[in-house]
């Protein structure tokens, strides 16, 4: 019998494999079998290795394991033509608010957000010389622009959110935990925004980030990994805890953004930072 109390949501895992993580759970396949029919080696960048210890445990409690991500071919679609590059059906199994996926980023505070979190990794990207192909490997003539950029990534939100949000709503009372980056939580404006969006205050929504770095809480590309090394031996006082964000109608960079009562408001890194020695 499933444990429908608590599952564990995998942003490594795409949708379309969650039949695989069903077998799993359900002993009907081995750890290597998983490996290889979630196309680990292909589709995911850190070793295999490292998550087993979680999906053995959970496989041992019977805990459900929920596919979060997008689906590469989908992905790669939208990194080539944007979101028009998916049909209806296909952009409405990663967006089933499409009315509330466009009003999220017209909240006051999500431009600051893109402008420290999405546009400084844009930018690190093409420094890399990494948006000439896209996720799937198809090279592109010029590098990808920023808003395919954007909107492959607000599409891997949209639909990790969604997806933990629907199986909340199918198993009432239950208790999701999503193994993430932290790209993806830090700042609001990623999962956490988007699942407080679908759950309009009706369910709680957490966030928590292990063991965080200099470079986990500044734009991408600021943070040589020199400088975060010396971070990490005096400990977490340089991490930035909060971003401010400016009220409507105040310009950025003005003398009057710089006043206290210009302030909007605050993001939080996340709610709980967990820090630890090993």
């Amino acid at each position: 019998k499933s444990n429908n109390k608590m599952a564990v949501g995998l942003e490594m895992i795409q949708v379309q494999f969650q039949p695989v993580l069903d077998r799993y759970i359900a002993k009907q396949i081995s750890d290597e079998e998983l490996k290889e029919q979630v196309q680990w080696e292909k589709r995911w960048f850190w070793s295999f290795d490292g998550y087993l210890p979680i999906f053995q445990k959970c496989r041992e409690l019977n805990i459900p394991l929920i596919a979060l991500n997008v689906d590469s071919e989908d992905l790669g679609l939208v990194e080539a033509n944007g979101l028009p590059g998916l049909s209806r059906d296909k952009l409405q199994k990663y967006v089933p608010d499409p009315n509330g996926f466009a009003q999220f980023a017209r909240n006051r505070y999500y431009k600051t957000y893109v402008d420290y979190v999405i546009s400084p990794s844009y930018e690190l990207h093409k420094e890399m010389g990494i948006l000439r192909t896209t996720i799937t490997g198809q090279l592109l003539e010029e590098d990808m622009s920023f808003a395919r950029f954007f909107s492959g990534r607000i599409l891997w939100d949209e639909s990790m959110a969604s997806n933990a949000y629907r199986w909340v709503v199918d198993n009432p009372g239950g208790l999701i935990c999503c193994l993430v980056g932290a790209d993806h939580v830090k700042f609001t404006g990623g999962i956490t925004g988007r699942f407080q969006r679908m759950a309009k205050e009706q369910l709680d929504c957490t966030s928590v980030i292990l063991n965080p770095t200099l470079i986990d809480t500044r734009p991408s590309g600021s943070v040589s990994m020199l400088s975060n090394v010396a971070a990490l031996a005096s400990g977490p006082n340089d991490l930035t805890l909060q971003l401010r964000y400016l009220k409507e109608g105040v310009a950025v960079g003005s003398e009057e953004s710089r006043l206290p009562e210009s302030t909007g408001g605050v993001l939080a890194l996340a709610d709980y930072l967990v820090l630890s020695d090993v």
